[in-house]
């Protein structure tokens, strides 16, 4: 049996899937762990610990798949942050597609926060009562989670793949790794992961910016945050 050889531009996409695969499964561990949710719980009592604890593992998500992955890369790599997506340009276009896609996935949300079914997923923080504290918090912590997911998705596994694949290669193995990590919500949330991980790949290549994947993405969680929340029956700011 011969040993596959080893190639030199192998390094960096084998880094990024490495660490990403390891920065995720200790954001999922943690975030499904009993154990750590009951340190919470005790701490702060059933409902708040549950909220807490939820909140520290989108900080922790943020750091283990996307910051932490990013700079081992980097100092590995010796490759700067603009290499990776993370640089504002095009502006023009960047927020052309921002404006656009955020009139559709307002109103798209907007409609859809209002069904049974997302009700009873949505928002994820199942407090009955919300301070505006509560809400930034909340908000902020979907915002920090998602720069990781971006950082990870669109930037680190996207333009470490692109060299060696080539673009639409590196697209599909996207696509189809972030339709994967929606399996365990639901169905539909999977299947449409599929055309919009297509549609931000494609983005962040032809602007060359992972900002633009996450200003929608943060325009979709947040939408969803905030129509949930007005339209929950048993939820309410204070």
């Amino acid at each position: 049996m011969n040993i596959p050889a080893w190639n030199s531009t192998y390094l960096e996409p084998t880094l990024a899937f490495a660490l990403v695969t390891i920065g995720f499964s200790v954001y999922h561990f943690v975030s499904i762990s009993d154990k750590v949710k009951a340190k919470y719980t005790a701490k702060h009592g059933s409902e708040r610990g549950n909220t807490k604890f939820l909140w520290m593992t989108r900080y922790l998500g943020a750091t283990t798949i996307g910051i932490i992955p990013a700079i081992v890369l980097l100092i590995i790599t010796g490759k700067g942050l603009e290499d990776y997506g993370f640089a504002f340009k095009n502006h023009t276009t960047s927020l052309a597609w921002i404006g656009g896609l955020a009139c559709i996935i307002i109103p798209m949300n907007f409609f859809n926060s209002k069904k049974e079914k997302n009700l009873a997923f949505y928002p994820n923080v199942r407090e009955k009562e919300w301070t505006k504290k509560m809400v930034f918090t909340n908000a902020l912590t979907w915002v920090s989670y998602l720069f990781g997911y971006e950082l990870m998705f669109r930037g680190l596994l996207l333009f470490a793949t692109v060299p060696l694949l080539g673009e639409w290669p590196a697209i599909i193995l996207n696509a189809a790794i972030y339709a994967l990590v929606h399996v365990p919500k639901n169905l539909e949330e999977t299947i449409g992961a599929i055309p919009l991980g297509v549609v931000l790949c494609l983005i962040t290549l032809t602007t060359g910016t992972i900002w633009v994947a996450f200003f929608v993405h943060i325009t979709l969680a947040l939408s969803n945050f905030f129509f949930s929340l007005k339209h929950h029956p048993e939820m309410k700011v204070i």
